[in-house]
């Protein structure tokens, strides 16, 4: 069941993303590109964009968040698409990135652009499976270390 995530899930939704991250040689970093976790209804909901959990057997199980980037122009972001690892290959990531899909064009945006770091080539994969189209890199330094993202990009259609 996929609902609105709540300050109550925090520890849930940083353990999966830490993990997540330990996976590529990282590690969660609340200081910088994790801060919008200490107060997701901040972050998220009181900003026109959502935050949700995907929950199985009472369980957290993954996270997906939706976010404005310019609202004249259209453009929404994606963030926090993580799953369990052995959750992964079920399914669940499909029923996430459709969640933000679907919400997304119901709120009328136009396009979608996020950024991926360069490490999760699977997760990349499955982007370009939704026709994401894959551009330019940039490089970060907000995280535990610095880092690279790819840029993605899909126009939607009402």
């Amino acid at each position: 069941m996929i609902r609105p995530a709540r300050n109550s899930d925090r520890e849930a939704i940083i353990d999966i993303i830490d993990t997540c991250l330990r996976e590529i040689g990282d590690r969660f970093f609340p200081e910088g590109e994790g801060q919008d976790l200490l107060d997701v209804d901040a972050a998220y909901t009181n900003q026109d964009g959502a935050f949700v959990v995907l929950e199985k057997d009472g369980e957290v199980i993954g996270t997906h968040a939706t976010s404005p980037v310019d609202v004249e122009k259209g453009i929404i972001t994606f963030r926090r698409l993580y799953l369990k690892r052995e959750r992964r290959g079920q399914g669940h990531g499909y029923e996430l990135m459709k969640w933000a899909i679907d919400w997304s064009i119901e709120k009328g945006w136009k396009q979608v652009v996020f950024w991926s770091d360069t490490r999760f080539t699977h997760a990349h994969k499955f982007f370009e499976s939704f026709n994401f189209e894959k551009g330019e890199t940039r490089d970060m330094d907000d995280g535990a270390m610095p880092y690279s993202e790819y840029r993605f990009q899909l126009d939607l259609k009402a």
